[in-house]
């Protein structure tokens, strides 16, 4: 964690009006150096002072231009919505927002490690797993939970304003990360809160490691492979991130651990991890959901789905990044009162 990087539960009108609780993470200018600033604020080659997330997985509504993502309590997250909708549905609420990226998800998951906070969450059908005596609001027979009813320590820094959901409850959709026929690929910095829902826009960098492309797949003999060879079985499967095979590399790469592939003490980790090396695109779903829970936690990660995925599992979260400082501050100082729209203005 870097201490010039604050932090603030804040609720946002987006574009529409519609209010939006989220969790503000930013910057004041004059406080940091550029070099040592999180590519979390890196858009496009630009700093930007604040990135805020929702603290809910998101519900939505119905505008005339379409559904619109919100971020509010006691709501019945939305899902069966592919992709490119959720994408869609965050991008009405404004300039600026967007749908989760990658780079904001593992920047939650670095923050709780360094804070030594292991997230909880509805991993069975209603409470967690591993502790069951933590439970939220269930709202249907699957076991499924309210947003905004979660016990603290399902917040990703364990506090009332950190980000609640990102472990189980429903797979989030983020962007930015990919399995194109097996070999991992990322946009840079936080690129993807602009673009990196488009499947035909975004430059994707090849994660390498000493010069040859890292790759996942599913073994024809069971569980998953991190792979450098040239050559790679074409087929998919899933075990825990403890059980995870390496191939041609002595231990897993630091640009495992910087895209949230892994965590540095994975072969610790009970979460799982799915990929599929047949697809021409694999997209990340993360964070596991209200079922599968033995393989559940906020570190689970499944690279086996094409883009066109729709499941009753899946839902999506909002974010919304500030280019204006003076925004941040209005944040600060009137709470409800701010207007993040204002930048359309």
């Amino acid at each position: 964690m870097k201490e010039f990087v604050k932090k603030k539960a804040v609720i946002v009108k987006d574009r529409l009006g519609l209010p939006n609780y989220m969790t503000m993470f930013y910057m004041e200018p004059g406080t940091y150096n550029p070099e040592d600033v999180p590519e979390m604020f890196k858009i496009r080659n630009k700093i930007v002072p604040a990135i805020l997330i929702s603290q809910y997985h998101n519900t939505t509504m119905k505008s005339m231009g379409g559904d619109v993502a919100v971020s509010l309590p006691y709501q019945q997250p939305r899902h069966t919505i592919t992709l490119d909708e959720a994408a869609a549905a965050c991008a009405r609420k404004g300039e600026g927002w967007h749908l989760m990226t990658n780079t904001e998800f593992v920047y939650l998951l670095h923050e709780a490690e360094e804070l030594g906070h292991t997230i909880g969450g509805n991993t069975n059908h209603g409470s967690n797993a591993d502790n069951p005596q933590e439970k939220g609001v269930v709202y249907d027979s699957a076991g499924r939970t309210l947003t905004g009813c979660d016990p603290l320590t399902w917040s990703h820094d364990g506090t009332a304003g950190g980000v609640f959901g990102i472990c189980g409850n429903f797979w989030e959709f983020v962007t930015g990360l990919r399995l194109h026929k097996g070999v991992v690929e990322y946009t840079k910095d936080n690129d993807a809160a602009v673009e990196g829902y488009k499947d035909e826009t975004p430059d994707w960098t090849v994660a390498e490691v000493n010069g040859k492309p890292l790759k996942l797949y599913g073994s024809s003999d069971g569980g998953v492979v991190m792979s450098t060879a040239e050559k790679i079985e074409k087929d998919w499967d899933g075990c825990h991130i403890a059980e995870l095979q390496l191939e041609e590399l002595e231990d897993v790469p630091e640009i495992a651990y910087k895209l949230g592939i892994v965590p540095h003490d994975w072969k610790n980790e009970t979460a799982g991890i799915w990929a599929d090396s047949e697809l021409e695109e694999a997209v990340p779903i993360r964070g596991s959901s209200f079922y599968g829970t033995s393989y559940g936690g906020a570190g689970a990660l499944n690279l086996d789905n094409a883009r066109s995925i729709v499941g009753s599992i899946v839902s999506l979260r909002s974010a919304l990044f500030l280019e204006s400082w003076e925004l941040v501050t209005d944040l600060l100082k009137a709470g409800a009162e701010a207007h993040a729209g204002a930048q359309d203005e």
